[in-house]
């Protein structure tokens, strides 16, 4: 690619194949992407007996703990029956793939997860139990739905690794964050090169908003898909 082409850095998604429609994103908006993972994501799997009843709602907020459930469906059939709740589009598209059909699907832009969980508080009563799968990181869904005197179940899922040897490029433009953890990775390197930021949603963009003088600029995208990073790499280049 010529040099005159801007480069952009794509911390996530993790995965080659998971990451090749956003690399093909920014080849198509005329950039050159570096792919480098800050995060790996590790599986765990939820013991059947870890999950103490039937739950009156299943809680989706991540792609990443579908392998989890898909196991504990095939030993706990109440949880696969039981009503779910996913936090966006994408990640209701998911549950379809694997035979289960949310009750609830988030908006296009994936509002996060208290949006979720307000969502669910309208759809469950006081005392009612929530299983949410989660990442060994994430808090705020169980502290709302708790607060709204829900009772939460939230077996690990998914482990998130910080990849803090990566050496990030230098001669770069922008840097795509799919998750708060990856932004996190970048904010910690003290000679990380002062780039247009694009976080991937609301919680990646509140992630990064307090560190503005890191960035030359920050954009959300419009919604988690690539035709929004397409879309805002145009906008960012100006074409």
């Amino acid at each position: 690619m010529p040099d005159r082409e801007p480069r952009i850095c794509l911390t996530g998604p993790a995965s080659e194949g998971a990451a090749k429609r956003w690399i093909d994103a920014a080849y198509a908006a005329g950039w050159t992407p570096v792919h480098l993972p800050l995060v790996a994501v590790e599986p765990v799997a939820i013991a059947p007996a870890r999950v103490a009843g039937s739950p009156s709602m299943v809680a989706v907020t991540s792609q990443n703990a579908l392998p989890a459930l898909k196991r504990l469906w095939s030993e706990r059939p109440d949880v696969m029956e039981a009503p779910h709740a996913a936090v966006g589009v994408a990640t209701g598209r998911a549950l379809r793939v694997l035979g289960v059909d949310p009750v609830h699907v988030g908006p296009p832009e994936d509002s996060g997860a208290i949006a979720l969980a307000d969502a669910i508080v309208e759809r469950t009563e006081r005392g009612q139990r929530i299983l949410w799968p989660r990442g060994d990181r994430a808090r705020d869904l169980s502290e709302r739905l708790e607060r709204a005197r829900r009772v939460v179940d939230a077996p690990v899922a998914y482990r998130t690794v910080d990849q803090e040897g990566a050496v990030l490029p230098k001669r770069l433009t922008a840097a795509f964050f799919a998750s708060p953890s990856a932004a996190q990775v970048w904010l910690r390197d003290p000679g990380a090169p002062r780039v247009a930021a694009i976080a991937i949603g609301q919680t990646t963009h509140a992630e990064i908003a307090p560190e503005y003088a890191r960035f030359s600029r920050i954009v959300r995208l419009s919604e988690p898909t690539p035709k929004a990073l397409r879309k805002a790499l145009e906008e960012i280049r100006g074409v």
